[in-house]
């Protein structure tokens, strides 16, 4: 259960750092502002976001790229990148067996807007995952609006 509970309690501490860092004194937030100051310091170079051609290029040159989309059936339906799976932001969790047993395995993570996404790629750093990464600007700008292919 303590495993379990890790990575939303680094997402909230992340949050309240983030969010109240003006707000409450220094000395009542450092250790949780350690914490975030670590994870964000050790992002690596583009932190963790795909641009959507070059996503695009790494699929058709047949790159074995996982794409993980976390929209909403609904969303997913009307259209989504060839070979996604779906799974719906708040069912990843129970969903991890559907991921790849290899923690190393390229992981693209997509939603409409890129928020759900990251907040996804994060989450999956935190269970251990070590190539993940979202499709910046999400599905609707970063891979439809630019008319790459669309299963529907």
């Amino acid at each position: 259960m303590l495993r379990q509970m890790r990575a939303p309690v680094a997402v909230l501490a992340l949050a309240v750092v983030v969010g109240l860092a003006g707000a409450v004194p220094a000395a009542e937030n450092s250790t949780a502002w350690e914490a975030a100051a670590a994870y964000v310091s050790s992002l690596p170079e583009g932190f963790n976001g795909i641009k959507g051609e070059v996503l695009k290029a790494k699929l058709e040159a047949g790159e074995q790229i996982f794409v993980l989309d976390v929209r909403q059936p609904s969303e997913f339906a009307a259209g989504h990148i060839e070979g996604a799976l779906n799974v719906p932001v708040r069912s990843v969790p129970a969903a991890l067996d559907k991921l790849p047993a290899d923690k190393n395995a390229p992981i693209v993570v997509v939603c409409a807007s890129a928020v759900r996404s990251g907040y996804v790629a994060m989450a999956l750093a935190f269970k251990g995952y070590t190539n993940v990464k979202h499709l910046a600007a999400g599905y609707v700008a970063g891979w439809q609006k630019a008319g790459y292919p669309a299963v529907k």
